[in-house]
């Protein structure tokens, strides 16, 4: 896959923000394309890489609502976050060891 590095690049950068997929192609394509033909290569790359991720559960795709159809969103799926006081909730503390 030609443009993984991009994607991850651009979607992880903002986890949570809802991509559409115009958006995207700029970012890969470094502007807008000059041609149909390039925008619809580049697209079709991009949605190997979407599924991809997709399947491995890192990427989300949201369908928005809109009066002349329905739109795709895709967005970075958040993570939980490193728990807090990690000392605090481990059984092995070293009180518990030595008096």
């Amino acid at each position: 896959m030609k443009y993984v590095k991009e994607v991850i690049d651009l979607l992880a950068a903002y986890p949570g923000r809802e991509f559409r997929m115009i958006q995207i192609v700029c970012h890969v394509g470094n502007g807008a394309p000059r041609t149909p033909t390039e925008r619809d290569r580049l697209r079709k790359g991009i949605m190997r890489v979407i599924d991809s991720l997709e399947e491995q559960g890192v990427v989300v795709r949201v369908a928005e609502t809109a009066a002349r159809g329905c739109h795709h969103a895709y967005t970075w799926k958040v993570r939980h976050g490193a728990l807090g006081k990690w000392d605090a909730k481990c059984d092995n503390t070293s009180r518990a060891i030595a008096p």
